[in-house]
């Protein structure tokens, strides 16, 4: 069977699973899911073909995603991977988190014959982050832009407390004491579908993953007020504002700034920028003021918007180094939109 896209997140690659360290190595089928108001995630074991098959010392545990509004080709998926398996399953449960295990529980009974085993999602999201920091060396990294290397990785263990900052469609801040102990601080209805949403009525891309590869060829000056503009090219000294600093996001694209040629050489990668950067900072601001007011030294950041892309980290990166003045580290995760499956799973 094809797919119109090839579903594999090259950014999220398989991880090796030792057995000792599956989450529940007995169950049937060997999936979970976790499906939200953008995009639908799948995990899966890959020796078991998904049947629950325990023959192998290590397994690799894998990671797919589809919209959501394609749930019928992520069906399709699933029993494509299940191949003759199929029906030796029937009947079993699947672990399914987000507000899909709700709107999707007939349309995967139905058509996978499995029982869908709805999990609470927040419950989910800490249980994945858990269990990858504390088992999955170089999970975690943090960025040092102009460093070299430019990364560094984390070794395995999870330091409690932690921040939680999950990034989906909107975003929602999770102190994290420990494996069973954590609470809902805080969150902003400014995230990655805020990006998505703005960004389809402000540019020409057709995705989300367009929009994000336009950012990334964008130059955000043409469009953003930058502290020099203000300071007729330095910084602001006095208080630490050096001139590349964004004094106002979209500031120069009012009218009386951009006109007439200037206004035509404004391009959609330059407006992905800005708003990218816009949101980015705007989630680092709050992140890092909630992690003064619940005292946690470590923000991690999961969801799936930030996908690996640099520009967004280094962003994020920057907001919480600079607020908390170097006290607080950002660190990001390589699995950050496959939290809640892998908590599911």
């Amino acid at each position: 069977m094809t797919f119109s896209r090839k579903p594999a997140d090259r950014y999220a690659p398989p991880i090796d699973i030792p057995r000792q360290h599956l989450l529940n190595p007995l169950k049937t089928p060997c999936l979970a899911l976790d499906i939200g108001g953008s995009l639908a995630k799948l995990v899966y074991l890959s020796n078991a073909n998904m049947s629950g098959d325990d023959s192998s010392e290590g397994r690799k545990l894998h990671f797919v995603k589809f919209e959501t509004r394609h749930m019928a080709q992520l069906i399709r998926y699933i029993k494509t991977r299940l191949g003759d398996n199929i029906d030796k399953i029937q009947g079993k449960s699947v672990s399914v988190t987000g507000g899909g295990a709700h709107k999707y529980k007939d349309l995967i009974e139905q058509t996978l014959g499995l029982k869908v085993h709805k999990q609470d999602e927040m419950d989910c999201l800490i249980k994945g982050s858990n269990f990858l920091l504390g088992n999955i060396p170089n999970e975690a990294f943090a960025l040092n832009k102009g460093g070299n290397p430019d990364i560094t990785f984390q070794k395995a263990g999870c330091e409690f407390p932690y921040l939680l900052v999950n990034i989906g469609s909107g975003v929602s801040m999770l102190k994290v004491y420990s494996d069973e102990h954590f609470e809902r601080v805080g969150g902003t209805a400014m995230g990655g579908g805020t990006f998505w949403g703005l960004g389809s009525l402000l540019t020409k891309a057709q995705g989300f993953d367009e929009l994000l590869a336009l950012a990334e060829n964008g130059d955000s000056s043409s469009v953003d007020l930058l502290v020099k503009d203000i300071y007729g090219g330095g910084g602001y000294e006095a208080m630490g504002l050096p001139g590349e600093v964004i004094a106002s996001s979209f500031g120069k694209a009012a009218r009386s700034r951009i006109s007439g040629p200037a206004r035509d050489q404004v391009n959609d990668a330059d407006i992905a920028k800005s708003l990218l950067h816009l949101i980015s900072n705007g989630i680092g601001q709050l992140a890092y003021l909630h992690a003064n007011l619940y005292s946690c030294s470590r923000i991690i950041f999961g969801g799936f918007f930030i996908r690996g892309k640099k520009a967004t980290m280094h962003t994020i990166s920057y907001a919480i180094n600079y607020w908390s003045k170097g006290e607080v580290q950002a660190l990001f995760l390589r699995h950050e939109g496959y939290l809640g499956a892998v908590g599911a799973y």
